[in-house]
């Protein structure tokens, strides 16, 4: 991706299959974590599209410079992100994005005009399962994602079955 240097999504798909090829055959677990900053509108709104800008560079920033040199991150688009992390299951993962997720929300931003600012994320953890396909484990971390805005923002959610209902 341009603006923020991370991978983006053209090639995620590809990247993703890599990984869950690996999990099928027993080598290695693999948890993904979709990343979203909340109320990113507010932040374009209140400070401008410059600031939304650097707030997408700051963060893609901070989780690239926090990761292991073989974890990915990918712009999914607008303000979400995907973070792929071989090696790790939902356990180990969720301790990972907990502490980027508190970090991220101290980061000072500062807007073009001087202004400082701060985000935060919401964030679904998922495991790539090798009972389902990509796309579906995409899907849950998506859906988690969600349920962690609808928790009120600024947490963590791991995928459950029971949020395939309704």
């Amino acid at each position: 991706d341009p603006l923020t240097s991370a991978l983006n999504r053209l090639g995620m798909l590809t990247r993703l299959r890599e990984q869950y090829e690996l999990v099928k055959r027993g080598v290695q677990s693999c948890m993904i974590a979709m990343m979203d900053i909340d109320r990113f509108k507010t932040v374009n709104d209140s400070f401008g599209h410059a600031a939304g800008d650097v707030a997408l560079m700051n963060l893609a920033g901070y989780v690239m410079n926090h990761m292991r040199p073989y974890d990915l991150l990918f712009r999914y688009g607008g303000e979400e992100f995907l973070l792929c992390a071989p090696n790790l299951d939902e356990t180990t993962g969720l301790i990972l994005v907990e502490r980027l997720r508190m970090d991220i929300s101290a980061l000072p931003i500062r807007s073009p005009d001087g202004r400082e600012f701060t985000i935060t994320i919401s964030i679904g953890v998922t495991a790539l399962d090798a009972q389902s396909s990509v796309e579906k484990c995409v899907e849950r971390a998506d859906r988690a994602m969600y349920a962690a805005k609808a928790a009120g923002r600024n947490c963590t959610r791991v995928w459950s079955a029971s949020m395939d209902q309704g």
